[in-house]
């Protein structure tokens, strides 16, 4: 069985791609220029992914009805919320937030979050 394949590199590149194991990839971000560019490059690969938004009317048109997208509500200072979001998952990618007095705080929640959530 073949496996998708990632590679951090361009196309024309002689970079050998990474094989992605079946897994479950959560992305925060997605919506933004660096998550969204990972989460839709991971999508042109066949991964799974879980991608963690703060507002579901802006998920992105390609993962709308795409049957290997799956969308989770969540916050970075919310941590209930985070851990529920990142049940099951066995990557997670997170981008940090934008700036704000708070920022610090926001990233250990999600961070004690996710790894509450295993």
């Amino acid at each position: 069985m073949s496996t998708p394949a990632v590679s951090a590199a361009s196309a024309a590149s002689d970079t050998p791609a990474v094989p992605i194991a079946p897994a479950l990839i959560a992305v925060t971000g997605a919506t933004g220029r660096i998550g969204g560019a990972v989460a839709t490059l991971l999508h042109e690969r066949g991964a799974s992914l879980r991608l963690l938004l703060r507002d579901p009317s802006r998920t992105p048109r390609w993962a709308r009805d795409a049957p290997s997208v799956e969308v989770a509500v969540a916050q970075y200072d919310d941590g209930e919320a985070a851990r529920t979001a990142l049940a099951g998952v066995d990557v997670l990618l997170m981008v940090s937030a934008s700036e704000s007095a708070d920022r610090l705080l926001q990233h250990r929640t999600f961070i004690d979050a996710a790894a509450a959530a295993g």
